[in-house]
């Protein structure tokens, strides 16, 4: 059974971030240039990404297999209260017999983390996770089962528009005091995961690049 992504991803900052304070708001595209700058977190087995071409557009492709390994970009970005977090991804399949609120069903075909602190120390973490859900409806939030210092919330749901691209924009800073019910001026880190270790099962998605604008 993994570690949840956000208690190992904070434990990381803590220390990548204690020598560093980077305030520049750029997130890197998906493409042979940047992708170098999106790190690797395994945590069981290792779920395949590689950039394709769809449309002569560089996305990134997720393949998991009963693996859960993510990409996170740690880097402090600021944050107002306007700021627009947008990306798209595509998913080939869900799992509708999930129960995503029990460890056993925490596994899903696209995540997208943020990463926010109230202190210097790991269980002062707190992550916003957005996720294609399998069955829970667009909308609901719920504590991850791994840790309460995580919430996920679905903006995708179910097989209806699975295989077509889905475009999101949240207004961050607003979705993290919903979240979290505080207000965060930064971000710590991005993360994009697709997993399936809990079930067992296989997942087969893509993500376009992320962006951040104030």
């Amino acid at each position: 059974m993994k570690m949840h992504i956000a208690t190992t991803i904070s434990i990381t900052l803590l220390y990548a971030l204690a020598s560093t304070n980077l305030s520049a708001n750029a997130i890197p595209g998906f493409n042979q240039k940047s992708l170098h700058l999106w790190q690797t977190e395994e945590f069981q087995g290792k779920t395949s990404y590689k950039l394709i071409l769809e449309n002569q557009i560089q996305i990134l492709e997720a393949k998991s297999n009963n693996s859960a390994s993510g990409l996170f970009f740690k880097k402090k970005l600021k944050l107002k209260p306007d700021s627009m977090l947008s990306w798209r991804w595509k998913v080939s399949g869900i799992s509708p017999q999930l129960n995503e609120t029990t460890k056993t069903g925490d596994d899903f075909p696209a995540r997208v983390y943020i990463v926010v602190s109230e202190g210097p120390f790991f269980w002062q973490k707190r992550t916003l996770v957005y996720v294609w859900s399998n069955n829970q409806p667009v909308g609901n939030r719920w504590n991850n089962p791994f840790t309460d210092r995580a919430v996920m919330w679905a903006v995708n749901s179910g097989p209806e528009k699975t295989n077509t691209w889905q475009s999101h924009q949240r207004l961050l800073h607003k979705d993290l005091f919903t979240a979290f019910g505080k207000k965060y001026n930064e971000i710590e880190a991005i993360a994009v995961m697709t997993d399936s270790d809990n079930s067992g099962s296989q997942f087969l998605s893509w993500y376009g690049d992320i962006s951040l604008k104030y």
